[in-house]
């Protein structure tokens, strides 16, 4: 079907192979429901009460989308009938299925708050659809919008949300005029959308330098969504995975990546630290509107959601922040001196930093800590990602003669060279990595070279049984081990957002993101409670008492290929240290 407005031409292009259909409309529906479409066929009654003689739009049944033309005729009988043609079409300028509702609302006239209420989705999503729908069809104004919907025959019935309070143009009164308005067979919008599945996206950082981490979190949660549905779903309806893989390092694919679930009207957006290094998520998320769970570890982002939660009330980071890996450190050394199990020389540290926006750890907090317990920050070193040489670095940590070498930096690569050149400068210190260990290359990779090394993460695996359960499951289901922190995090990020969404049975962002304020979830990782200010995690000890209220900062140390958990109490045992040999 091919309609001009203003000179362009619209195309609606049949589906290839597919024959347009017809049928004569001159009675009660029932009289050909067995042939075609029931809800169709209601609508032609419908349309033969409009009085008018030809209406054209698009109709979904809910899998694919046709285009339709109703025209008044006589039949041979002498009675009114209605000629009917529909075929399976594809929608033209690669318009979505959502972008469709959005171009119908408009050409009704709602604006954004009223379209927004109708989707379940915020007024300033709706905003950038229309402003992202205006550039797509070459329109400068929501009225050109229109017309070219309306000239176009882009109206789709059913309309989103019904026909009360909208205009009376021939398609709506088509669907006004329809006789079996009560017919279950034709459940409300709003309905349907309670009975649609859920839709998540998740945007994983597979390509580029943090490939493995990124491995980890994809396989995290399709584990997590596997076993949902394998139970039944939630309510019934099962989750559908938009798994996006990104190269974390490249800005323009991330926007894209973020764009493109999006498109797909997803119901939400798990990632792993994918916003930590391109802050401009935060803002595409927030016009969005729908909620986004994150593990990106970083303060600065927590303070942002901190100090305007309107604006960004459905971003959660599902972990503590960074700012407490130095004071869990000096508490751990503190520990181990106290227990006899380790002696200092001369309490001096020096820590070795990527240059990467999240990844600062020295900072007040930790130099603070250590100062209290006369511990003394000698350098900071500070490495740029892909580092080829790391002489210098080692020969600056040898100069410094340090009792810990605290290394923060969460590229495999780049950690596992760092840790060899360390061994084998044989530097006699603990090696203590912030998070980088965690990933399963780590180990693979050094061999009887990663041995004794310390690692910590504020959201690591608790070394119990859900955690047995968990990688057992992971390694049934992709033929390797899990890491110590992604995996089970993403694997959490889903568990978080199915118990929102059967505890609220609705789609509804609103409702989902006020639940996962108010309510506290036990998880692989730890106690998520998303409800302060900033809505993060809150790490233990450090801010809250009592374990049940928050994720322990767990410390490991790497024993005969494993890792032992060390540190809290409540989830280690800090006997099973081993004193590290020093150098190979």
């Amino acid at each position: 079907m091919r309609h001009l407005t203003d000179g362009r031409e619209v195309v609606m292009d049949v589906v290839q192979g597919e024959r347009p259909r017809e049928f004569l409309m001159t009675g009660h529906p029932d009289a050909a429901a067995s042939l075609h479409p029931h809800e169709l066929v209601s609508l032609a009654a419908g349309f033969l009460r409009t009085g008018r003689d030809e209406v054209r739009f698009l109709w979904h049944d809910g899998g694919t989308w046709s285009t339709v033309r109703m025209a008044r005729q006589v039949a041979p009988t002498g009675r009114p009938a209605a000629l009917v043609t529909y075929a399976p079409a594809n929608l033209p300028f690669r318009v979505t299925d959502r972008e469709v509702d959005i171009l119908t609302l408009v050409a009704l006239g709602l604006t954004n708050g009223q379209i927004s209420e109708r989707l379940g989705t915020s007024p300033r999503t709706v905003s950038t659809q229309v402003e992202r729908l205006l550039t797509k069809l070459d329109q400068r104004t929501r009225g050109g919008l229109a017309a070219l919907v309306v000239d176009s025959a882009l109206i789709r019935l059913p309309v989103p949300g019904g026909t009360d309070d909208v205009p009376s143009i021939g398609p709506v009164e088509v669907e006004r005029g329809t006789a079996t308005t009560e017919d279950p067979r034709r459940t409300p919008s709003r309905q349907r959308l309670r009975q649609r599945r859920f839709l998540l996206g998740t945007v994983v950082p597979s390509r580029g330098p943090v490939s493995p981490d990124g491995v980890e979190a994809a396989r995290g949660s399709t584990l997590a969504i596997e076993q949902v549905n394998q139970r039944g779903g939630i309510g019934g309806r099962l989750i559908e995975h938009l798994l996006v893989e990104v190269d974390m390092t490249n800005p323009d694919a991330v926007r894209e990546s973020f764009e493109s679930l999006f498109d797909q009207e997803v119901d939400a957006i798990t990632t792993s630290y994918v916003n930590a290094e391109n802050p401009f998520v935060l803002d595409m998320v927030a016009d969005f509107g729908r909620p986004f769970l994150h593990v990106a570890t970083f303060e600065e982002q927590v303070e942002l959601v901190r100090q305007e939660p309107t604006r960004y009330g459905m971003v959660f980071q599902t972990c503590p922040s960074e700012t407490h890996y130095g004071s869990g450190l000096v508490r751990f050394l503190d520990q181990l001196v106290a227990q006899g199990m380790w002696q200092p020389r001369a309490r001096r540290i020096v820590t070795i930093e990527v240059d990467a926006l999240s990844t600062h750890t020295t900072n007040e907090t930790f130099i603070k800590s250590a100062d209290q317990s006369g511990w003394r920050i000698h350098d900071v070193i500070r490495v740029p990602i892909g580092l080829r040489s790391w002489s210098d670095v080692v020969r600056r940590v040898a100069a410094a003669d340090p009792d810990v070498v605290m290394i923060t930096h969460f590229v495999a690569g780049d950690v596992v060279a760092l840790q060899a050149a360390l061994h084998a400068a044989r530097i006699e210190a603990l090696v203590y990595h912030v998070y980088g260990a965690s990933i399963p290359e780590f180990a693979e990779r050094l061999g009887d070279v990663a041995e004794g090394v310390i690692w910590s993460s504020v959201t690591g695996l608790y070394d119990d049984t859900l955690g047995d359960r968990f990688r057992q499951a992971y390694l049934q289901r992709f033929g390797a081990a899990p890491g110590w922190a992604q995996a089970s995090a993403a694997y959490d990020q889903v568990g978080l957002l199915a118990s929102a969404w059967a505890a609220t049975d609705s789609h509804s962002p609103g409702e989902v993101i006020r639940y996962m304020r108010q309510s506290a979830y036990r998880g692989l990782n730890g106690v998520y409670y998303l409800g302060a200010p900033g809505q993060a995690s809150r790490g233990y000890p450090d801010e809250v008492a009592d374990p049940s209220l928050g994720q322990a900062q767990m410390v490991y140390q790497y024993q005969g290929g494993s890792a032992r958990a060390l540190s809290p109490a409540t989830n280690g045992d800090l006997r099973n240290f081993r004193l590290p040999a020093v150098g190979s």
